[in-house]
């Protein structure tokens, strides 16, 4: 009973800050999963992977409603999102196989680099300052877009994440509005958390470690349940609270709280 608080603590923790800093849950929810998942004595080889594939599965539902919220809102470019989904899905596919032949702590390396650019990226405003040119850096044809697809998934499916932290800067670097960017984004992580957290099932089913009960292989269930509920709840509230503060005070702040736990995980 007591996990099952502290997941649905951790989902509404996730919720709120995802709320307010508009970002997808995979950067709070895997660097929170690895602590946790010591905490309750996880076999150490599969702890990291156990983090990303449950992030992804917990991703997934909310990425259902976000998707939704973003098309009602017509902020959704269809056009290019199943060209990106097919390379999504191939790249996600070859990402979750590629991240199970990794150990630990290559895996801690990569997660750490990754929060520490996000955080790095919360403070300097990259992808706002990108928003502002009014030219096209990049032209994104349909015979090129499933190549970023590609890269995309691949690159989302080691660290855990909905894929937002990519998308969102390629469409804004390729002449969209961020409005566009952030709702395709949205709808693109949908693939990426179900292709990627059945990979982490399959891969899981064939480790030689010692799998806790409630765990299809990599994805461990119930924290996905507890994690997925509790985030739907406090998303808004979230939403609502980052009105009444300092927008740039927000971003530093979880900035640097990332970069710090970025650090705290190839520490721990």
């Amino acid at each position: 009973m007591t996990e099952i608080l502290i997941y649905i603590l951790l989902g509404s923790c996730t919720g709120l800050l995802a709320g307010m800093f508009g970002i997808g849950g995979g950067s709070i929810l895997v660097p929170s999963l690895i602590f946790i998942f010591y905490g309750m004595g996880f076999e150490e080889s599969i702890i990291v992977l156990m983090a990303i594939g449950t992030s992804l599965a917990s991703i997934f539902f909310s990425a259902i409603s976000s998707a939704l919220s973003h098309h009602r809102k017509r902020s959704v470019e269809w056009s290019l999102v199943f060209p990106l989904t097919i390379g999504i899905i191939l790249g996600t596919m070859v990402g979750t196989g590629y991240a199970a032949s990794l150990s630990n702590e290559n895996l801690k390396w990569v997660i750490t680099i990754f929060l520490i650019s996000v955080g790095a990226e919360m403070i300097i405003g990259f992808t706002q300052a990108l928003a502002k040119k009014e030219k096209k850096l990049i032209s994104l044809t349909k015979l090129v877009i499933p190549a970023h697809g590609s890269w995309i998934g691949f690159l989302s499916s080691i660290i855990g994440i909905g894929g937002g932290s990519f998308t969102t800067p390629l469409m804004i670097a390729g002449g969209y509005n961020i409005r566009k960017g952030i709702g395709t984004a949205a709808v693109c992580g949908i693939p990426i958390a179900a292709v990627g957290a059945l990979g982490y099932m399959y891969y899981g089913q064939n480790t030689v470690a010692n799998l806790p009960p409630g765990a299809v292989g990599y994805v461990f269930w119930p924290a996905v349940i507890s994690i997925s509920l509790a985030s739907i709840f406090t998303a808004k509230l979230g939403a609502n609270i980052s009105h009444s503060i300092s927008e740039k005070t927000l971003k530093v702040s979880f900035g640097i709280l990332l970069i710090l736990v970025g650090i705290l995980v190839i520490v721990n």
